[in-house]
This record gives C-alpha cells, sequence and structure tokens, in this order.
C-alpha cells in the first residue's frame, strides 16, 4: 500500500512510534493539521473521516501498521492504536458486539 503523498507525515510519524515501542499515540488535530498542512472541515465533525477504510487519510496511518481507535470532537483529539483494523467504527462495533455476544468455550 503506497503512502499518500499529503498524509505521509501521518505514517512516518506512527511508523517512528512503532520502532519506540509505543502501542497508542494521542494526538490533537491541530497536531494532524501542522503535520499534512491542514485537515479538511468533514476531519472537525464527521466520524466517517476517521474510519479505518479505504479513503487517503486512512491509508496513511493503516499502510503504517495503525488504526484510528477514539476519535473526541470536544477535545479535539484522535488515538490511534497499533494492529490493523479494517473498516468504519460501526462496522466495527457491530463485530464486537457480534463476539461478545458468542458463548464462552469452556476450559
Amino acid at each position: 500500500m503506497a503512502k499518500p503523498p499529503k498524509y505521509a507525515p501521518i505514517s512516518d510519524y506512527l511508523l517512528a512510534a512503532a520502532k519506540a515501542g509505543r502501542e497508542t499515540v494521542d494526538l490533537d488535530f491541530a497536531q494532524l493539521a501542522d503535520m499534512v498542512g491542514g485537515l479538511p472541515p468533514t476531519a472537525y465533525r464527521m466520524r466517517q473521516w476517521w474510519a479505518n477504510d479505504s479513503k487517503v487519510e486512512a491509508r496513511a496511518w493503516r499502510a503504517a501498521g495503525w488504526h484510528v481507535e477514539t476519535v473526541s470532537f470536544d477535545r479535539q483529539r484522535v488515538r490511534f492504536a497499533r494492529g490493523e483494523v479494517g473498516g468504519a467504527y460501526a462496522a466495527r462495533k457491530a463485530r464486537e458486539r457480534q463476539e461478545g455476544s458468542r458463548p464462552v468455550p469452556s476450559l
């Protein structure tokens, strides 16, 4: 997966964080905007912009092996976590609910 030029600094930052042994990274929207030369207005108001899907911005963090774990619009912060989680937030939550409803195997 090639890094998109505009969002390549996010990939680079997350790759460095992984190399340093970090499992999560919290960044302000302002920090991310500085890295990439500005975020679009939708990043400040729509959870879908932060989805772990195939959009250009998501390919940047996914290419580095990270995913968006949480987004706070009130605090204007995003938490990235190591590991690849595909799909949108709603799809991930639906999978978690489904997995949570499966019976736990006995030991």
